[in-house]
């Protein structure tokens, strides 16, 4: 019976346990299996009733009863984690165990450790018996020094394992003592049977439930309860009564309880506004809380809880603080929306806060109101970054100092900042008082800062915010050449200028690519009266407007940048004639094109160039580049090495407008160009006529021993005509010999 009970709990510890890898749960399984056949042999040997036979089963009982106790020895070593794997005592216990076995299995020859005999009973029958010899005290010695291993590695766990865990060594170890004590009462007190044997089923019960099974509810209602104090967040529960049954520390700090779950009880009912608990959906929602004076942020879980069967049973809510990534979640939005040096709101989000502020205050008048400072690239070369840096902050703290509720500011770039406010708040004394104050941080004997101020009364609300800005900077520029007025109105002449800029700029691409836009050709005359070259200019033949003047749009095209897709299409119309006047036989005569400073940076030059050229065979000297020194303010060195490369390639070089600029003779000395056009702009042919034509006379001279050629523009009358003739130039050009002409007119007067 109790073998079946050893092999039941074996099924049953395979059906429930890994042992796969799993050393305490193969040791347990070896530990009953050893059991069970100790047991079974056992029975075999009082059941015996042939001599030889008991013999043989005795010596088996008595080496199985060493495998038990090495086997049990192991299994205390894995459970108790007392002793050291590593150790080598284990392996001394296998060896002497051995050893003994093997001496017990040959006492049937020399019976030196016992003998069998019959053993009668009351009701008359017999079994074999044994009778103990020299050896067997040897034996007997090895089993119980295997004996106090095993106690002495419990007692010690017990004395040193927590009181959750002591029980379950406890009580392995009682049940040790008890059959230790049975077989001791076997072999010393004259019981016929051991009857130990019969409790080795039980045994292994408590072995196998107490290694793999028991789990003191001590020790998990303490775990789980240290575990909810520990964690981050406030926990409180309530059962299927709506009564608070727990609540975490944190819970009772959070909600300043001291004493009782009053409170709780309390902020349920009146949260539940007198709804069925269990009709309430599991639910997140995040909410704000006072702890210590400071406002926390929380993240909220309601959750309901069911037992096995369905039923419900009771709730909890869970407090996760998600303050440091609200906290985080909102300084990177801050981020994202300011600017980094001003804490002033950025162009994408001020544009949205002024629209937003439009829509939802449809009867509230706003003005506009920008400002930069003249100059302020000076402030960076004079003063250094941090000191510009300075002033844009000391600016933006002006600007904060003086905002109401319903008012945004931003700054839009550089030194640009904005001010959107309702109409009826905005003075001039309003912002003229901080600009003056700001303007006077760096003011010494050599600079003088001065803030210029725009202001666009919003008369549109439809108009984009970006757009309400330009006009605002349009004002601006109205008086950035000005040394009195240092504030300016978007008026009707502005408005009307920038509406008609705005319309220019509309049509542009539209115009370009239906062909509005045509060259005119300005004849240059040489000095027998031959025109071999001439100069193309540029004209917008509007279909209702007619032809506008180039001052209309060039100015605009060049400041937006759009110059350059003008330039390139005048370049390819020049290229294009200089073709077909090849094929009709005109192979003298050249055309100069312009080249405009944004050129250099929307397109490549050298390659649109020379692949016009290459399109069109035809000579790179006949398709003249003009240049002006505008060319070279910024990133001279590279301009340079560009105009080299086309000069290279064999493009003839035209310096044009010489004179009208300051730094025209430094362009003489690092650019080698092959043609210099000097405007009459020298020659007024006042009372000082003799100073200016002595200038003429000289830069001619220098132009002759540089080997350039040189054009006079602007050639009006016959006098100038007669003079510059005396000064040694190649050509001159002008209304007195003729004005720009369509392609048509000047190939009926001059192609002959």
């Amino acid at each position: 019976m109790t073998a079946f009970v050893a092999f039941a709990e074996v099924v049953y510890i395979l059906n429930k346990h890994s042992i796969k890898g799993n050393k305490l749960s193969m040791s347990v399984v070896r530990l009953i299996l050893t059991a069970i056949f100790t047991i079974l042999v056992y029975t075999a040997c009082i059941n015996t009733k042939n001599e030889l036979m008991a013999e043989i089963f005795y010596a088996l009982y008595f080496s199985s009863i060493d495998w038990i106790l090495m086997l049990f020895i192991y299994y205390a070593r894995q459970y108790t984690n007392v002793w050291d794997e590593k150790s080598a005592a284990p392996l001394l216990i296998a060896f002497v165990a051995v050893a003994d076995n093997i001496s017990l299995y040959t006492n049937s020859i020399w019976h030196h450790a016992f003998r069998v005999y019959k053993q009668t009973v009351d009701s008359g029958g017999w079994f074999y018996n044994f009778e103990a010899n020299d050896y067997y005290a040897v034996h007997l010695t090895f089993s119980y020094i295997m004996v106090a291993i095993i106690i002495a590695i419990f007692v010690r766990k017990v004395f040193t394992t927590s009181g959750f865990h002591r029980k379950r060594y406890t009580s392995v170890l009682i049940m040790f003592f008890v059959l230790i004590l049975l077989n001791v009462a076997y072999l010393f007190a004259n019981v016929m049977v051991d009857v130990s044997i019969t409790f080795y089923g039980i045994g292994t019960l408590f072995i196998g439930y107490y290694t793999l099974m028991y789990n003191p509810k001590t020790l998990v209602e303490y775990m789980l309860a240290t575990i909810t104090e520990r964690m981050e967040c406030a926990l409180i529960a309530f059962d299927e009564a709506d009564n608070c049954v727990y609540s975490n520390q944190f819970a009772d700090r959070m909600f300043g309880v001291k004493t009782g779950k009053k409170i709780f009880d309390e902020r349920f009912k009146k949260w539940k506004d007198g709804r069925d608990t269990n009709s309430i959906a599991n639910n997140t929602w995040s909410a704000v809380y006072n702890m210590g004076g400071d406002e926390y942020r929380f993240d909220v879980h309601f959750n309901k809880l069911y037992d096995k069967h369905g039923y419900y049973s009771g709730c909890y809510f869970s407090f996760y603080d998600v303050t440091g990534d609200y906290l985080a979640y909102e300084e990177e939005k801050y981020r994202s929306t300011h600017d980094p040096l001003t804490d002033a709101l950025n162009r994408e989000s001020f544009y949205v806060e002024c629209k937003k502020m439009l829509e939802e205050n449809p009867y509230t008048d706003y003005v506009m109101v920008c400002s930069n400072i003249k100059g302020f690239k000076l402030i960076n070369d004079m003063f250094g970054l941090e000191a510009a840096d300075r002033v844009l902050i000391r600016i933006a703290d002006s600007i904060r100092s003086k905002m109401q509720k319903g008012s945004v500011y931003a700054r839009l770039e550089a030194d640009r900042f904005a001010v959107f406010m309702p109409k009826e708040r905005y003075t001039e004394e309003l912002f003229m008082e901080g600009m003056n104050e700001v303007s006077s941080l760096l003011n010494n004997s050599q600079y003088k800062m001065t803030i210029l101020v725009g202001v666009y009364e919003i008369y549109d609300r439809n108009v984009s915010i970006a757009s309400m800005c330009d006009g605002a900077f349009l004002a601006i520029d109205s008086i950035k050449n000005s040394f009195k007025n240092t504030i300016a109105y978007y008026g009707d002449m502005l408005r009307f200028e920038y509406m008609n800029e705005q319309k220019i700029l509309g049509e542009f691409e539209t115009a370009l690519g239906d062909g509005q836009f045509a060259i005119f050709l300005q004849p240059v005359i040489s000095m027998d009266g031959q025109c071999n070259l001439c100069e193309a200019l540029v004209r917008w033949v509007h279909p209702e407007r007619g032809i506008i003047a180039p001052a209309t749009f060039i100015p605009l095209l060049e400041n937006t940048g759009y110059i350059y897709k003008l330039d390139a299409f005048v370049w390819e119309q020049a290229a294009k004639r200089l073709a077909f006047w090849n094929s009709r036989g005109f192979k003298g005569l050249s055309i100069s094109v312009n080249i405009s400073v944004k050129d250099f940076y929307y397109i490549d030059i050298y390659e649109t160039l020379v692949n016009l050229v290459r399109k069109y065979d035809i000579e790179p000297s006949r398709l003249k580049l003009e240049i002006t020194e505008s060319v070279f303010m910024n990133e001279k060195e590279r301009q340079i090495g560009i105009i080299n490369r086309l000069r290279e390639y064999g493009f003839f070089i035209e310096i044009d407008d010489f004179g009208s600029g300051y730094s025209s003779l430094n362009m003489l000395k690092e650019l080698p160009a092959n043609i210099l056009k000097m405007d009459m702009a020298f020659l007024s042919f006042d009372k000082k006529e003799t100073r200016g034509q002595k200038i003429v006379n000289t830069i001619v001279a220098l132009a002759k021993t540089l080997d350039m050629q040189v054009i006079v523009e602007g050639v009006e009358t016959e006098d100038q005509v007669e003079f510059i003739k005396e000064t040694g130039a190649d050509y001159m050009q002008g209304y007195y010999f003729d004005r720009p002409l369509t392609i048509k007119q000047f190939e009926e007067k001059y192609l002959k």
